[in-house]
């Protein structure tokens, strides 16, 4: 099990691998070939960055039976995109958009597990579907509900600046399929389950979206979300935690 991390420190931004409370910098990400180039850092002394900057962000709807209620259950994984600019890292802020405020839209966070790809992944199987993946993360896939119900697309819905954090660590070795996923809003807890209630398991994702979309180092696939989280509102703090990887946490802001 590797854990890597993604940070800034005396200006430059590295990526490096953390043991402990010490992260030790690697050359290059980590779905590239790398070394260690022999400096290292405290992690109180550096701020932790989302841990990967994807080309494109995939997340799957309605894929915890914990979350489908009395809705039908998708035939198929059923994905959809998330921009790049709503991605997010530990401790920014999470900003709701002034007109959102202004409407009063129902605003919830989404405690999700994260695939990040490995290498470059298109038509895989199920057999060998993992070995495309890096290591997992935790992520918020932060919804503005009414938008996503009106709206003809989800595109400001889950897709506002800062709507997609992610981290704060990418670790490898785990089983995807055997997590616990907890999510906290001023510390009360509003989600808990395994990831073993995923409807569409992480090999049936990654074969289903690979067989369109090729998937690239680097990007995240966000796997779903269980329950049926809370509302937040400026003031607030997530807390997002995956078994194995750590607690990302981020407060909630209004935007101007």
């Amino acid at each position: 099990m590797t854990k890597f991390a993604r940070y800034q420190a005396n200006g430059s931004i590295s990526y490096g691998i953390v043991e402990g409370d010490t992260v030790k910098e690697i050359s290059a990400p980590p779905y590239e070939s790398y070394q260690e180039t022999g400096k290292t850092a405290s992690l109180s002394s550096v701020k932790l960055l989302a841990p990967v900057v994807p080309r494109k962000i995939v997340a799957i709807g309605l894929n915890y039976r914990s979350h489908l209620g009395d809705r039908t259950p998708p035939k198929v994984p059923e994905p959809f995109f998330k921009t790049t600019t709503s991605l997010a890292g530990p401790g920014d802020d999470i900003v709701i958009p002034k007109s959102a405020l202004d409407e009063g839209v129902q605003i919830q966070p989404e405690a999700e597990m994260s695939l990040v790809v490995g290498k470059t992944c298109k038509n895989v199987s199920q057999s060998d579907a993992l070995s495309y993946i890096l290591g997992v993360t935790c992520g918020n896939d932060v919804s503005a509900r009414d938008w996503q119900r009106d709206d003809l697309q989800w595109w400001r819905a889950k897709s506002s600046d800062t709507f997609s954090p992610i981290g704060p660590f990418v670790v490898t070795g785990l089983d995807p399929d055997n997590l616990r996923l907890k999510c906290r809003v001023n510390g009360q807890e509003v989600q808990n389950q395994t990831t073993s209630d995923l409807l569409y398991d992480t090999k049936r994702i990654i074969e289903f979206v690979s067989g369109f979309v090729t998937l690239e180092p680097g990007d995240v696939i966000m796997t779903g979300t269980p329950g049926s989280p809370g509302d937040i509102k400026p003031g607030d703090t997530v807390e997002v935690e995956l078994e194995g990887v750590g607690v990302l946490t981020n407060p909630i802001t209004a935007g101007k």
